[in-house]
């Protein structure tokens, strides 16, 4: 089996992708760009590929922003757009030697053609687990960049005036599991729902490491805080699950976002088993666009996440047969129905359920079937999160080629999988604990991917 490319999310016409990294509007468009292997679809030759979208949903792919050079790999980093339009572009140079320091390029042309500085890296602290540059800027006038000791847990934080001059302000961590690395982090600044404050967040990656590294594989989390003298500081201490499913890592947000919204981009792979996806020539892709945000709940603020969903048609039944492409709305009364299972069949026997239990206050998603077994020991099994609100009945699933999205809870809860249903038409069905039928509105999507020929509009009402 190889597995459809996605149509309405950023995947490479070819080759190798995985983490986001500049990601800047600019020009009113939205700019991509990720790592990205120019000569193949296996991890190497590490480079920043680009993309660029009017609307987050039709992508087009550009020349290779960044190459690989002797004796050195782009790893990932960030974009910022400054005020007279320049783009600097902070990255990790991941030198043969085993040094991995930060350095920049700038591009006056929109991200076209870039000039790596001469006096780069511009930071190095002879470490060989030293990456992933982020630079956001801070209220008042300022940069600030934060960059992982991956080994050691800790996120570095610098201050700069003018893109170019650093000095260290301090670290934050280590914190959370040991066994794992910390990976690509973002600071933003986000909106609590129903107020006009914000507040500081802290978006981690971690991936296991070790002889006994977790099976469970690669993970985002999000940790509230506050930013005091140039230094994160946690308000509760705790690492927190930003998507419970087992295909979201390296998530970042977009700089110079219109209304100074936070959009956020993640991989939608896993460490574990990202190197036999089989798909061919294209291995990669990324999450929906989300829109982040924060709620309270009983005094504490947990993060919301609401993504750019494409125009779709949409039928209404309760067994219904699509393309692989489709947006489904799921709605039903907990209190009649009692738990919900949806059952997704692909091609062969293969099976992907998702069952909202609101006794058990849990949603559970599974892949299951001989293309699931096959492909990595890890990969096939079922995955669950706890429900914020049980009472809820509410599911909304994004559905594209091997990627699924499931966000319940008015986006409190979120599970990102990969699957193996294949390129062929899906049939779901909707069943209760009692006899009460889940009304599903299904909506196929007629957007075109990166290197498609059509770029239809929204599919017309299907007949049941």
């Amino acid at each position: 089996m190889s597995l459809p490319r996605p149509r309405f999310h950023l995947a490479p016409a070819r080759n190798w992708m995985n983490d986001p990294n500049g990601l800047v509007f600019t020009g009113d468009r939205w700019h991509a760009f990720f790592q990205f292997n120019p000569e193949g679809n296996d991890w190497g030759n590490m480079s920043w590929g680009h993309a660029s979208s009017a609307d987050l949903l039709h992508w087009d792919e550009h020349p290779v922003a960044l190459r690989h050079r002797p004796g050195e790999q782009i790893y990932s980093g960030s974009i910022v757009a400054g005020d007279d339009g320049t783009l600097s572009a902070f990255y990790t140079s991941a030198y043969d030697r085993g040094i991995q320091a930060q350095s920049r390029a700038t591009s006056v042309d929109g991200g076209t053609t870039w000039t790596m500085d001469a006096a780069n890296p511009v930071l190095d602290r002879g470490s060989s687990d030293f990456r992933d540059p982020k630079v956001v800027r801070v209220p008042g006038g300022g940069w600030l960049m934060l960059a992982v000791e991956a080994v050691e847990r800790r996120v570095v934080f610098y201050a700069s005036d003018d893109l170019s001059t650093w000095r260290e302000t301090g670290s934050f961590g280590p914190l959370g599991s040991e066994g794992v690395v910390w990976e690509c982090p973002d600071l933003v600044r986000l909106p609590v729902e129903g107020t006009t404050e914000r507040v500081w967040v802290l978006l981690l990656s971690t991936n296991p490491v070790g002889d006994d590294a977790d099976p469970a594989g690669s993970a985002m989390h999000y940790v509230v805080g506050d930013l005091v003298d140039g230094v994160f500081h946690s308000l509760d201490g705790d690492l927190r699950p930003l998507d419970h499913g087992r295909d979201c890592y390296a998530g970042v947000t977009f700089d110079s976002a219109p209304g100074g919204s936070a959009v956020m981009l993640a991989w939608m792979g896993n460490w574990r088993y990202a190197h036999v996806v089989p798909s061919s020539p294209w291995r990669g892709a990324m999450s929906s666009p989300r829109t982040l945000g924060l709620r309270r709940i009983d005094d504490a603020l947990h993060l919301v996440q609401h993504p750019v969903l494409p125009p779709s048609g949409e039928l209404d039944a309760s067994s219904l047969r699509f393309e692989p492409h489709a947006v489904l709305d799921v709605r039903w009364d907990p209190a009649a129905a009692g738990s919900v299972r949806l059952r997704l069949e692909g091609e062969g026997d293969a099976v992907v359920e998702v069952v909202h239990d609101p006794a058990a206050r849990t949603l559970s998603v599974s892949r299951t079937g001989r293309a699931a077994d096959g492909l990595h020991p890890d990969f096939a099994g079922v995955r669950t999160a706890p429900l914020a609100d049980p009472a809820s009945g509410a599911l909304t699933l994004v559905i594209d080629g091997p990627l699924l999205e499931v966000f319940t809870d008015d986006g409190l809860t979120v599970l990102s999988h990969l699957v193996t249903l294949g390129a062929g038409p899906i049939t779901v069905s909707a069943s209760a604990e009692t006899s009460v039928v889940p009304t599903v509105r299904v909506g196929e999507v007629r957007v075109g991917a990166t290197g498609d020929a059509a770029q239809e509009g929204p599919a017309a009402p299907a007949a049941a």
